[in-house]
């Protein structure tokens, strides 16, 4: 089920300034729209052999692994509606009504996630959240996520180290 890249509104380079994952643990790969008024999000994800969730045994990722992506495309637009100011930090509170119609993503895959705020009550919202890869919904899924107004003093998955 391998899909087609599309033309990005941020691509990878750019994302990684905005998103607190770094290295192998960014799973998205660019953002191709950001609805403020309609408080939507879509990213793509190509999936490789060197996801960090890569199961060789599987020839792919688990398909659970798509709750990640839809947290860091929720978090790529809460950075982008935020114009500059600053994002707070996120956390996922839970993840509800998941499903999913294949067991894994294969090396090749490109997903398209899409994301849509559909309870605000600050500091708690609810998303929505579909993958698909082509034309088929192959994950859907309800998170809730926390803002916290802390300053985020590291990154998930830096490389660097501590001294």
């Amino acid at each position: 089920m391998q899909g087609m890249k599309t033309m990005a509104l941020v691509e990878k380079e750019a994302l990684h300034k905005i998103l607190p994952q770094k290295a192998r643990m960014a799973l998205i790969d660019r953002i191709l729209s950001a609805d403020s008024t309609e408080r939507t999000v879509v990213s793509e994800a190509e999936i490789t052999a060197d996801n960090l969730f890569f199961n060789e045994k599987m020839q792919g990722v688990p398909s659970f692994v798509c709750f990640e992506m839809i947290a860091q495309t929720i978090a790529a637009g809460a950075a982008l509606f935020a114009h500059g100011e600053g994002t707070k930090a996120g956390m996922v509170l839970s993840v509800n009504d998941f499903q999913a119609t294949i067991p894994c993503f294969s090396a090749g895959d490109v997903l398209r996630i899409e994301v849509r705020e559909d309870y605000a009550a600050e500091p708690i919202f609810r998303y929505a959240g579909t993958v698909r890869c082509g034309t088929d919904v192959v994950a859907s899924v309800q998170i809730t996520v926390a803002q916290a107004d802390f300053e985020q003093k590291e990154t998930i998955g830096d490389d660097r180290q501590s001294k």
